[in-house]
């Protein structure tokens, strides 16, 4: 009685583990294509450093602000007044 429990535990136990593998059913899902990766252009660096804009103390990050009105701007040009 024990051995038949023992071997219809570890069969269950082997069959749950193994279903993890299967590519059908609840499993199933879209993966992401690791090979469609874009590739960002280099970063380059200025000739001469001293034409970039000082820093001000206090003043807003230029990577901070509002992305929608950017973007909607990029996209449509700047809304007529």
């Amino acid at each position: 009685m024990t051995r038949k429990f023992i071997t219809l535990s570890a069969s269950m136990l082997a069959l749950s583990a193994l279903s993890g593998c299967g590519s059908s059913g609840v499993f199933d899902r879209e993966r992401p294509d690791e090979f469609a990766v874009g590739r960002a252009a280099p970063l380059t660096v200025p000739a001469d450093l001293s034409t970039l804009p000082a820093p001000q103390p206090g003043a807003p990050r230029p990577q901070e602000g509002e992305t929608k009105a950017a973007m909607l701007e990029a996209m449509f040009g700047a809304p007529k007044q």
